[in-house]
C-alpha cells in the first residue's frame, strides 16, 4: 500500500512539467499573470522538495514504481539523503532563476519557448534527484539534456548556434555511453534499485564490470565536464541567458557528479569499484581537471567563460573526493554541490545584470563598476569569496570538511591539489572585485543609476543570502552537511 510520503517524489516531478504545459496558454493571464501561475508552481515543487528533506531525515525513504515498461524494466522513484539534498538544491535555484527570468525576459520575442523548456528542465531534473534505478536515471536524464538544447539557443545569435551545436553532440555522446552502460549492468544484475554497498555482484566478470564502469562515468563525466569530456561548458554558458547559466553552473553540470555517485556508491558499491582498480585513473583526471581549469580560468577575460571555467574546477573536487573513498571527503563534496550552486548562481546572476544594465561584458570592463552597481558588485564580492573558501560563507565549509577528510585519508598530495585550487579561485575571482572597487574607470563612470529589474534583483539577493545562511547555520539539523554525512553513512555501511 502506498503511503502519502510515497507520493511526494512524483508530485515534484509532475508540479514544473504541469507548468510547461500551462506556459503557453498562460498567455492569456498576462506577462505577470503567467509568470505567477509558473511561480508558483515552481514554489510548490520547492516545499514539496523541503518536506522530503523533512521525512528523510525522519528516517523514511519514499518510493514509488511508477510506471512498469516490461516485467524487467521500471520506472522508479525513491529518495535518500543524497536525493532529498540535490532535489532540494535544483529546486531552491530553478525557482529563483524563474524569479530571475521575470526581469531578465522582458520583451524577448520567445519567452514563451524559454519558460515552457525552463519548467520542463526543472521536472526532468528532479527526476534525476529522484531516480531510483539506473533506467529511471538515464530517462530522466537523457530527457533533461536534450530538452535542455532550446535553453541554449534561445537568444539564437551565430555564437549560441555553434554552442547549441557543439553542446547536442557532447550530450548525444555522452548519452549514448551512458546507455551502452546501463545495458551491460541490466545484462549483469537485471533491473535493481539503487543499493548502498552496490547492486552488482563482486564475482562477475571483471572485464564486463570495468567496461560498465567507464561506460557510466565517461557518459555522466560529459555532463560532470570532467577534461577531456568539458568542451562544451566554456562555449555553453557565455551563449546562454544569464538565468539558465546560473542552472548549467549551478545544478546541471553537478547532475553528472550526482550521477557519478550513483554509481560509484549504489551501482558498484565502494568495495567493488576499489577491487577493479579504476578510481586511481578517476582521481588523476579529477585532479588535473580542478588544477587546469582554474589555471585557464585565471587567464580569461570574457567574465561569463571565467565562471564557466571556475565551474569545471570546482565539480572536479566533487569526483577527486568520491574517487579516494574518503568518507568524509565525500560528505563535504555533497555538501559543496549544494554551496556551489547558489554561490555560482549568485555570480551568473551578477553577469547577467552587469550585461543588461551597463553592457560589460569582459573582467577588464569592470573598473569603477563598484560605484555604478554597489548592489549587484557586492553581492559579486560575497560570492567570490564564498569560492574561494572564505570563512564564514558557506564555500568554506565544504572545502574545509574535504580538506579534514583528505588529511585523515592519508591523501596529502590531493589535499595540496584542493589548496592549489583554492589559491587560484582567488587569482581567478578577485581581480575582478579589485578593478570595480580600488581601480578608476577609463573615463568619468557614469552616475549610479537603476542596478537591474527588483525581480532580478531579488533573486541575486536570496542566492546571496542563502550562501551567508547555509555557512553559518551549517552545522544544524536538515542543513546540507548533515544530510551529506546521513548519506555517506549508508554508502559506507554506517547506517
Amino acid at each position: 500500500m502506498t503511503g502519502r510520503a510515497d507520493l511526494l517524489p512524483l508530485l515534484a516531478v509532475a508540479l514544473p512539467l504541469l507548468g510547461a504545459v500551462l506556459a503557453w496558454p498562460a498567455r492569456r493571464l498576462g506577462r505577470n499573470g503567467r509568470f505567477v501561475c509558473l511561480l508558483t508552481l515552481a514554489g510548490l515543487a520547492t516545499a514539496v522538495a523541503l518536506a522530503l528533506v523533512a521525512v528523510v531525515l525522519a528516517g523514511a525513504e519514499p518510493g514509488l514504481a511508477v510506471l512498469r515498461f516490461t516485467p524487467q524494466a521500471t520506472l522508479y522513484l525513491r529518495v535518500d539523503a543524497l536525493g532529498a539534498l540535490y532535489g532540494a538544491t535544483v529546486s531552491l535555484l530553478f525557482f529563483l532563476a524563474l524569479c530571475y527570468s521575470w526581469g531578465y525576459l522582458r520583451g524577448d520575442p520567445h519567452e514563451s519557448r524559454y519558460l515552457a523548456f525552463f519548467m520542463a528542465a526543472h521536472g526532468w531534473l528532479l527526476g534525476v534527484a529522484y531516480a531510483g534505478n539506473l533506467l529511471t536515471l538515464l530517462v530522466f536524464y537523457e530527457l533533461f539534456s536534450i530538452l535542455a538544447y532550446p535553453l541554449v539557443v534561445h537568444e539564437e545569435t551565430p555564437a549560441a548556434l555553434r554552442a547549441g551545436t557543439k553542446y547536442i553532440v557532447y550530450i548525444l555522446l555522452g548519452g549514448t555511453l551512458v546507455l551502452l552502460g546501463v545495458i551491460l549492468c541490466f545484462y549483469l544484475a537485471g533491473d535493481r534499485p539503487f543499493a548502498p554497498g552496490g547492486m552488482l555482484a563482486p564475482d562477475a566478470d571483471p572485464a564486463l564490470l570495468r567496461a560498465a564502469f567507464w561506460c557510466l562515468v565517461a557518459g555522466f563525466g560529459v555532463k560532470a565536464a570532467v577534461m577531456p569530456l568539458h568542451g562544451w561548458v566554456p562555449d555553453v554558458h557565455p551563449a546562454a541567458p544569464a538565468p539558465f547559466s546560473a542552472l548549467l553552473s549551478g545544478v546541471m553540470v553537478a547532475a553528472g557528479g550526482f550521477a557519478i555517485m550513483r554509481v560509484v556508491f549504489e551501482v558498484f558499491g565502494a568495495g567493488l569499484a576499489a577491487t577493479l582498480g579504476v578510481l586511481p585513473w578517476l582521481q588523476g583526471l579529477a585532479a588535473v581537471t580542478a588544477l587546469l581549469a582554474a589555471v585557464l580560468a585565471v587567464a580569461e577575460d570574457e567574465l561569463k567563460r571565467r565562471l564557466a571555467w571556475s565551474t569545471i574546477s570546482q565539480m572536479a573536487y566533487v569526483l577527486l573526493a568520491v574517487a579516494l573513498l574518503a568518507p568524509e571527503a565525500v560528505a563535504g563534496a555533497m555538501a559543496h554541490i549544494t554551496h556551489h550552486a547558489f554561490l555560482k548562481g549568485g555570480l551568473f546572476f551578477c553577469a547577467g545584470l552587469l550585461a543588461t544594465g551597463a553592457g560589460v561584458r569582459h573582467v577588464s570592463a569592470l573598473r569603477g563598476m563598484g560605484r555604478r552597481m554597489p548592489l549587484t558588485m557586492a553581492a559579486f564580492t560575497i560570492a567570490a569569496l564564498g569560492i574561494v573558501g572564505v570563512p564564514p560563507l558557506s564555500g568554506f565549509i565544504g572545502k574545509w570538511v574535504m580538506g579534514v577528510g583528505l588529511a585523515e585519508a592519508g591523501h596529502p598530495l590531493y589535499l595540496l591539489v584542493l589548496l592549489g585550487g583554492a589559491l587560484l579561485a582567488a587569482m581567478y575571482l578577485l581581480p575582478p572585485v579589485w578593478l570595480a572597487y580600488f581601480s578608476p574607470a577609463p573615463d568619468a563612470p557614469p552616475p549610479r543609476g537603476r542596478e537591474g529589474p527588483p525581480a532580478m534583483l531579488l533573486a541575486l539577493a536570496a542566492a546571496t543570502a542563502l550562501s551567508i545562511l547555509l555557512g553559518l547555520a551549517a552545522a544544524w539539523p536538515g542543513m546540507p552537511l548533515s544530510l551529506a554525512r546521513r548519506a555517506v553513512a549508508a554508502f559506507f555501511g554506517g547506517g
